[in-house]
């Protein structure tokens, strides 16, 4: 029964991750036995051993993540198995986990990965809301919370883009197919000399800091959509003091 299931799983992950997924990077792994298994007391006691024993913050936090991750996986043959309330109390113990690895974000030696991990998490979710019943409403209720925790990811204080014509033609072009890319919000106001850029991220321009761009390492003089690039521009929005 449980290859059946998982076999299934791994056909919506080939099959579903076009549609749904939005070409993601990001494969989950194998998550072993279910939590209908008689005997999986024994792995949930090994996890909790495992992280009481784990002191470093990085590996900590590689293995909430791991976690999480097989969780999903667990969560996702449980709900497609027709097991959806087993299903959906391992998916909140699951996103729980992520929580907590998104509160470590420093101390992973690869936080694109974890980046990426929140993205694919946000998917799963997407696809196992259509199939929970009675239980969508808290599945939503996930989604919302990890959006937020993925909205407040935090963004370099430069953000550093190479330009070629065939992707944009202004600097705020670049912006916001940067912006797009990584999943952060892009705020703005649209004024009679164009668009001004008021908040990257959830980092927003106040009265000592803003958000400012440079083309070549000068300072830009006009509006980032009224800015036209050239073949090899670097362009760079720093969040920095406000001069006076």
């Amino acid at each position: 029964m449980f290859k059946k299931i998982f076999l299934g799983l791994l056909l919506g992950l080939v099959l579903g991750g076009k549609v749904v997924a939005q070409g993601v990077d990001y494969y989950l792994p194998y998550p072993g036995i279910l939590p209908d298994h008689p005997l999986y007391w024994l792995k949930m006691v090994r996890d909790r051993a495992g992280l009481l024993v784990t002191t470093g913050k990085t590996a900590k936090a590689e293995k909430l993540l791991l976690y999480a991750d097989k969780r999903l996986g667990a969560a996702w043959a449980l709900i497609d198995g027709n097991k959806v309330p087993l299903g959906v109390s391992t998916l909140t113990k699951g996103e729980k986990y992520l929580e907590q690895a998104v509160q470590l974000r420093d101390s992973f030696a690869d936080k694109n990965k974890l980046d990426k991990a929140v993205k694919k998490h946000l998917e799963v979710l997407a696809i196992l809301k259509e199939k929970t019943g009675s239980y969508t409403n808290l599945v939503g209720e996930m989604t919302m919370k990890l959006e937020a925790a993925n909205s407040q990811l935090p963004v370099k204080s430069v953000i550093e883009a190479s330009f070629s014509v065939t992707e944009a033609t202004t600097v705020y072009a670049v912006l916001e197919k940067t912006a797009k890319a990584n999943n952060w919000e892009l705020l703005t106001k649209d004024y009679d000399f164009g668009k001004l850029v008021v908040s990257i991220g959830g980092t927003a321009n106040s009265k000592d800091m803003a958000w400012i761009y440079y083309v070549n390492g000068g300072a830009g003089d006009k509006a980032a959509d009224k800015f036209k690039l050239v073949s090899g521009d670097k362009v760079e929005w720093k969040y920095e003091a406000v001069k006076p």
